[in-house]
Formats: structure tokens, sequence, C-alpha cells
């Protein structure tokens, strides 16, 4: 059998379709079986609530918030979006 192979989501850039600028990773969360990061632009052009970009990345395959379970964005401290209490 093949291993499965792995996301890293800090190897992906992502770049807003607004001003034409990357975007900075900015937050963390857990939504069922996925991770889900945010990201924003760091001007004053553009407005997070338009065109902040959620990427879900499926938690099977995530590489990067493994990397480090007292990261506060990842591992145990991501905001749960499920509605699952922590230990579930």
């Amino acid at each position: 059998m093949e291993a499965q192979e792995r996301l890293n989501i800090r190897n992906l850039s992502v770049k807003c379709g607004n001003c034409d600028t990357y975007q900075t990773l900015s937050g963390f969360a857990q939504a069922g079986e996925s991770n889900v990061y945010s990201y924003e632009c760091e001007n004053d052009i553009c407005d997070p609530a338009v065109t902040k970009t959620l990427i879900e990345v499926p938690r099977e395959l995530d590489a990067f918030a493994d990397r480090d379970p007292e990261w506060r964005g990842g591992g145990r401290h991501g905001d749960d979006l499920s509605g699952a209490a922590d230990g579930d």
C-alpha cells in the first residue's frame, strides 16, 4: 500500500484577487474532519470580511497542524467549528 501524501499549508502561496498581493496566514480552526486556515491581506486596500481566503485541509492530510502540538493556532489550541467539545 502506498503512503498517502500530506499537505503542508506553509508551502502554498495565496494571492488576493482584489489587490494582487500575497495574503498572510491569520487563523486556524477545526471544522468536522478538516482543518481550516484563514488568510488575509495586510494592507489598507482590502476589507478582510470581503477578501479573506479559507482553505480546508482534511486532517489526515494536514502535515502543518501536526508539526507542533503546542502551536497556539493548531493542534489542540485551534478553534473547533464542529460543535464538539474538547476530547470528543
